[in-house]
């Protein structure tokens, strides 16, 4: 396949669960499942096929927003499984074809997406009370394993096939590019050797021996597997403290007016000086008092204005770093009540 020379696609990074392509959300109590279904030809090009449930940014935009909503929308759910709904294929990874076709920037920029949305649910875990559980029901490879790595437990299918790997240095000669190396030491204690060795493997570690060096939590038989996995996302969900009798807060749309010279919203406009590789982020601040209470600030919901000011500086950045590589310098003002912006 020859290297692309289309012209990176201008993203959005509002979506919405209506309009997922490639994963579907489901609820049942405390446990919520978030299954991964890549359309193989849903991909933000029509450069590559996006095949084994491999992924593009697009798959991660939509990730991302799951994940925010499950923290806002659902204070019910307690446990997610992560899980895919392809036949013996959990995930194979970013798409190599993506990476092969996209500059320098569009893959720094890439990876530096998915590896914040790996960290959204890792913070979700630590202050949000939702716990994740990998459901690994097939092959589990590079960043596919990466995501697995994100969740607070791992659990793989005994079935002599499914193994884990981060096959990037033999087969690419790359590094693992969204936090695959550090979460191994770091959050799952793999031994070092272990580690490198593993790092070597293109064929990855399956079975029991995926569990004693710590790659996987537990492994169980397909017979067995969904009904061990949800037993798992039980024990989980039991030591959350989220409070399932609270409301929800709908996370509606931003409301961007997107033009050439940057993007409007309510409290946050972008400008966009390309000649001068200069942008200027202005955030407006509130007028009159906020809400004081948990009351008040509940009933506010997405139009608080710390949540509704921040979910508009976050789309700016990202829309600015992923559309905008020129740009070198963002200059940040405050008007009105500065004291307030700055609080």
């Amino acid at each position: 396949m020859a290297t692309s020379t289309s012209a990176p696609p201008v993203v959005s990074f509002e979506t919405h669960p209506d309009r997922y392509q490639h994963w579907k959300l489901a609820f049942d109590g405390p446990v919520a499942t978030l299954s991964m279904d890549v359309k193989e030809d849903a991909g933000l090009s029509p450069d590559y096929k996006l095949k084994l449930n491999s992924y593009d940014l697009g798959v991660d935009i939509e990730l991302a927003d799951a994940i925010q909503r499950l923290r806002f929308e659902h204070p019910e759910v307690r446990a997610v499984i992560v899980t895919s709904l392809k036949e013996r294929i959990f995930c194979a990874g970013a798409n190599i074809f993506m990476l092969r076709g996209s500059s320098h920037a569009w893959k720094v920029n890439f990876c530096k997406f998915t590896n914040e949305t790996r960290l959204g649910m890792e913070d979700a875990s630590e202050n949000s009370g939702i716990k994740f559980v990998a459901a690994l029901n097939g092959i589990c490879a590079g960043g596919g394993y990466e995501l697995a790595l994100a969740c607070d437990e791992i659990v793989l299918v005994d079935d002599s096939n499914s193994a884990v790997s981060l096959p990037e240095t033999p087969l690419l000669g790359v590094l693992p590019g969204t936090g695959g190396l550090t979460r191994l030491g770091d959050k799952r204690k793999v031994r070092r050797d272990l580690a490198d060795f593993f790092g070597t493997l293109v064929e990855g570690v399956k079975g029991k021996r995926a569990v004693e060096w710590r790659f996987v939590d537990a492994v169980y038989p397909a017979t067995r597997f969904k009904a061990a996995v949800r037993e798992h996302a039980e024990k989980l969900a039991a030591t959350s403290d989220r409070k399932a009798s609270a409301t929800g807060i709908a996370l509606n749309p931003l409301g961007a007016k997107v033009s050439d010279a940057g993007v409007e919203y309510s409290s946050v406009l972008l400008e966009i000086d390309r000649a001068r590789r200069v942008a200027t982020l202005t955030v407006r601040a509130p007028e009159g008092d906020l809400p004081s209470t948990p009351e008040a600030i509940h009933a506010a919901g997405d139009q608080f204005w710390p949540l509704r000011a921040f979910r508009e500086i976050d789309d700016a950045i990202l829309r600015l770093r992923q559309n905008e590589p020129e740009v070198g310098v963002i200059v940040l003002k405050a008007t009105g009540a500065a004291a307030k912006v700055l609080e």
